[in-house]
């Protein structure tokens, strides 16, 4: 039988509408083994981010958790009938976790907000809302099991960011979730908390931006390696239909990509779009398990979602991104004499600082080198520069604020595309800082002025409006 994993994110969470959307989706999928991966309530990161900020102002503490309990009371209060059992046993749970949540407290302001503090604090947020949806689903007379991601999925150790371990988390989800998706006499709903996981010692860690679609991607891995059936699909619910061919506050009639490979949703992700991490695909795409986006709003949609899988039409350009804040670094030899070695320095000075390097352009002489870090990373780099010496002493360092436009699909490999793009910059007079093309082909990336980036994506977007699926 068909195996899906649903990640409902927190804006499929916010009122009893949505809930009742979610119990129509179980509806509709009926006649399908499921599993719910569940963020937090919108915003409640938020607030339990603030609580680690502010442990020692007692007053400001004490506000933010009452609106993040109040917040959670009320859902409950809206979604359950009121002294059904289902609503006593989840007020009852909502306690007992937000006195362990007070407790957690106590050991930070008694040891200070460890790594570790700093992701079990944050991991409330999942655990109280995919209980909270456990519940509802009962309540409605479906199969339900609450799992929290900490029994399953096992990781690294770096806290806030972690890292799957795979061999541990497909043992654990052999033993702990393959029963109960492949036992024949029951369909049961596997509730499981996104975002988080935890390492060999048992810290609860969290998995970064984009956490809870990872983790849906990391039980589709582990359930494909360890059960017996092999028909599973990823759905990411969203409140929007898919990913676009362009940031609609760009383009606001940008087009649906309905179907895109995984090389080319990486692509996409990469460069901007908000709606899907890049990090998601690695756990899928050696298994070939398709990705659907959809909107939350139309679950009986049969045309307009995205579905990433091994199948795309090679003959369209699928997007276009853009990274808005970015500066780029120009090392030139003062001497114009080339100099062998100067980007295994510039690496090695910018990993020592954790600094991410992308778009890296150099002369074939060594004589001048360029490179893009994030906006927020450039006074740390170009201070890591001049405080090394080398660079300081016989190398010119200049910096700039420019945007990169990212240009996807392998319809970018023809020479007429890219004459049609240069044409269509000239038009604007927009000149062209640094260029590069991907091995594998699928995009071309354009470095330009940053005021110019709204110019060059229209003239861009209406020149190859055709190109587009």
């Amino acid at each position: 039988m068909t195996i899906i994993i649903m990640k409902f994110g927190g804006s499929c969470l916010n009122d009893k509408n949505a809930f009742k959307k979610i119990f129509e989706v179980t509806k509709i999928y009926e006649n399908v083994k499921k599993v719910y991966v569940v963020s937090a309530l919108r915003g409640s990161t938020d607030l339990l981010l603030k609580m680690t900020q502010d442990i020692d102002k007692e007053k400001e503490l004490d506000k933010t958790m009452a609106i993040f309990e109040k917040k959670h009371f009320d859902i409950i209060e809206k979604i359950f009938e009121e002294e059904s059992e289902e609503f006593n046993k989840t007020k009852d749970w909502l306690d007992r976790k937000l006195s362990d949540l007070e407790d957690v407290f106590g050991d930070v302001k008694e040891f200070g907000l460890e790594p570790y503090y700093k992701d079990y604090i944050l991991s409330f947020g999942e655990m109280v809302s995919t209980y909270i949806l456990n519940q509802f689903l009962k309540s409605r007379g479906f199969e339900s099991i609450f799992i929290p991601a900490t029994k399953l999925l096992i990781t690294n150790d770096e806290f806030n960011n972690a890292y799957p371990l795979y061999n541990l988390t497909n043992a654990r989800v052999g033993r702990l979730l393959i029963p109960l998706l492949e036992n024949p006499k029951k369909s049961t709903i596997v509730c499981i908390t996104g975002f988080i996981g935890r390492n060999k010692i048992g810290y609860t860690t969290t998995l970064g931006r984009g956490g809870s679609d990872y983790t849906a991607t990391i039980l589709a891995h582990s359930i494909y390696e360890m059960g017996s059936d092999k028909d599973i699909k990823v759905i990411l619910w969203k409140d929007v239909d898919g990913l676009l061919s362009i940031d609609p506050n760009y383009i606001p009639k940008a087009s649906l990509i309905r179907n895109l490979d995984y090389e080319e949703a990486k692509h996409i992700a990469n460069f901007g779009a908000k709606v899907l991490h890049p990090k998601c695909l690695e756990a899928i795409e050696k298994k070939r398990i398709p990705l659907e986006i959809r909107n939350f709003d139309k679950p009986l949609e049969k045309i307009d979602y995205t579905t990433i899988s091994g199948y795309t039409d090679k003959s369209f350009i699928k997007g276009i991104s853009a990274v808005e804040d970015a500066i780029i670094i120009s090392i030139t030899s003062g001497s114009l004499v080339d100099v062998p070695g100067v980007l295994a320095k510039i690496f090695k000075i910018m990993s020592k600082n954790s600094i991410s390097v992308s778009l890296v352009a150099q002369s074939a002489s060594e004589i001048s080198t360029s490179f893009i870090v994030k906006k927020e990373d450039a006074e740390k780099a170009l201070m890591a520069l001049d405080k090394s010496g080398y660079f300081s002493d016989f190398f010119e360092i200049k910096n700039e604020e420019v945007a990169i436009i990212n240009i996807t699909g392998l319809k970018v490999l023809d020479n007429l595309t890219k004459v049609k793009i240069f044409q269509a910059l000239e038009k604007k007079q927009i000149k062209v800082k640094a260029l590069t093309q991907s091995i594998e082909e699928l995009n071309f990336s354009l470095v330009i002025s940053k005021g110019k980036l709204i110019d060059a994506i229209n003239v861009i977007h209406n020149d190859l409006y055709e190109d587009f699926e």
